[in-house]
């Protein structure tokens, strides 16, 4: 019987950690890039080339941000209807341009945020967070990653192993 509940509390434990793995986008936690001067070749371009760039860059300085090895075969663009829901399935980054806006830095060409992608359906906050860009959303590039197996997946599948090393480890001792 006691081996019956610490399986039962190793499943919802397993569940738990499934469910709450999926959480709404992640932003960078400092804050947001300049636009301008951080392009290829230093350029100031907003476009998914560059945007990519940065963000391989941003990936390299930050490994903390790190949630797998973006690509750019298969990159989306988006201007328009930002303020709708995105459809953001089979993306794990996206990079968020905004403008400077009142309080953002002068010159920089306003705010480039990365976020993590950790859902299928999300809405990007209408304004930037600073420092460079405080202002309104002009276009989002989303990029998928090499290989990366969903936050649910993951989650079970470490659960498994934690239960069934336990439930190996019980009957061995006998």
């Amino acid at each position: 019987m006691k081996s019956l509940k610490y399986l039962l509390t190793m499943a919802l434990l397993t569940g738990a950690l499934a469910l709450s793995a999926k959480a709404d986008l992640v932003l960078s936690p400092f804050g947001d890039i300049p636009k301008n001067g951080t392009g290829i070749n230093g350029g100031n371009s907003n476009n998914a080339e560059n945007n990519f760039f940065r963000l391989v860059n941003y990936i390299a300085a930050n490994p903390g941000f790190d949630h797998g090895t973006p690509i750019f075969e298969g990159a989306v663009r988006i201007e328009s209807n930002l303020d709708q829901p995105v459809d953001l399935t089979g993306f794990c980054y996206a990079v968020v341009h905004y403008g400077v806006g009142e309080g953002g830095v002068s010159g920089s060409g306003g705010g480039v945020a990365f976020f993590q992608i950790t859902n299928n359906l999300d809405t990007f906050p209408q304004d930037g967070s600073g420092p460079n860009g405080f202002g309104g959303i002009s276009s989002v590039d989303l990029f998928k990653c090499a290989g990366v197996p969903d936050s649910g997946t993951t989650a079970m599948l470490l659960g498994g192993a934690l239960a069934g090393l336990a439930l190996g480890r019980r009957y061995l001792k006998r």
